[in-house]
């Protein structure tokens, strides 16, 4: 490259071009001009400055902390800061091609440069447009943030919701689970579940414990007289009924199967359960279904079996099924449309712990 190309060069940089052409050439007779092979560095980041640089042809990789943020090309000047202030460099520079760099080390400087006001005047300038440059960069970043927490805050109010939805979702599919998907009182599942849980708590407070076992009556000739559509919505009624008439929120009613309900009270002794039972009975036959085909009377009936026990641990749940089961069919037996107890039963061994009597 010739000197007088050089120059020419030089004279367009922002920070040397205040400068004449025989400054410039006695600039560049007390410098000395560095070749850089692709890939040597030219200063490494962290290293003090104690000069500056400007590229005379190449180009030089700018980079920070590993990473390429710049390339400076032909006329670009590098390291003015660090020469200044005297501290460590804020970047690498390496050469990305074959690259010639003039370096205009502290004293050049002073003896060129400081003592020209022009050229005072371009370094100002250039420092300026660097931390408005660096400033609007903060700026930028400051708004892709800002953005960056608004989409963030906005995907984590859509999970809140959606998380809110699917445990919704979950309860519903629980409860639906639970439930008798014709009449929407508790299914066999539930009342098991129910039974167990109740059964342990009876155990540990030695407390009364009460089942109530109940049965359409006929209801194989309500449904081939009335049709099918018109027997749901009779078991639909009859579990109604059952289920309002319940007193406590710890009382339950499920449909045990086909025409079958069951109904389990805690802490009801066998009169209260009886008591419970008959009401049951008389509010369903108080419904007044048309049931021609019933050989009990004009209107829809059902039967009832009560069972009461003080559950031991010995004992079982299903014992106490089985106790309201037999008294079911002693009350379908003896005419149907009543209420039988398994204390009435004949030869009827409550369930008892070894050794009592």
């Amino acid at each position: 490259m010739e000197r007088q190309e050089k120059i020419v060069l030089l004279r367009r940089t922002g920070l040397l071009g205040s400068l004449s052409p025989a400054e410039l050439d006695a600039l560049l007779g007390s410098c000395r001009e560095i070749a850089l092979a692709p890939g040597q560095a030219l200063c490494h980041e962290g290293e003090e400055g104690h000069a500056m640089y400007v590229v005379l042809a190449g180009n030089l990789v700018v980079a920070k902390a590993g990473k390429q943020v710049a390339v400076g090309r032909p006329g670009d000047c590098f390291g003015e800061m660090a020469l200044i202030e005297r501290r460590e460099r804020s970047a690498t520079l390496r050469a990305l091609d074959d690259t010639l760099v003039l370096e205009i080390p502290e004293a050049a400087f002073r003896e060129h440069l400081s003592a020209h006001s022009p050229a005072l005047m371009a370094l100002l300038k250039v420092f300026s447009e660097r931390s408005r440059h660096d400033l609007d960069s903060l700026v930028s970043v400051n708004r892709k943030l800002i953005a960056q927490a608004e989409e963030m805050d906005r995907q984590n109010r859509e999970l809140t919701e959606t998380r809110r939805q699917l445990e919704q979702r979950n309860r519903d599919l629980e409860r639906l689970s639970a439930l008798d998907t014709l009449t929407q009182i508790a299914n066999r599942r539930r009342f098991d579940a129910v039974l167990r849980q109740e059964w342990r708590r009876a155990v540990r407070d030695e407390s009364p414990f009460s089942l109530l076992f109940c049965d359409i009556d006929h209801f194989k000739r309500f449904n081939d007289t009335y049709g099918h559509q018109a027997g749901d919505e009779c078991l639909v009624r009859v579990a109604q009924a059952m289920e309002e008439t319940l007193n406590r929120p710890a009382d339950i009613v499920a449909r045990y199967g086909g025409e079958e309900f069951i109904a389990l009270l805690v802490d009801t002794d066998a009169e209260g359960a009886r008591m419970l039972a008959e009401r049951m009975r008389a509010r369903i036959e108080g419904l007044q279904i048309e049931n021609r085909a019933s050989s009990v009377g004009p209107y829809l009936t059902v039967s009832l079996g009560v069972a009461t026990i003080v559950p031991r641990a010995a004992a079982r749940p299903e014992d106490l099924v089985d106790l309201a089961d037999r008294a079911l069919y002693a009350a379908k037996e003896s005419g149907r449309n009543r209420v039988s107890t398994a204390d009435k039963l004949p030869a009827v061994a409550v369930p008892r712990t070894p050794g009592e009597r």
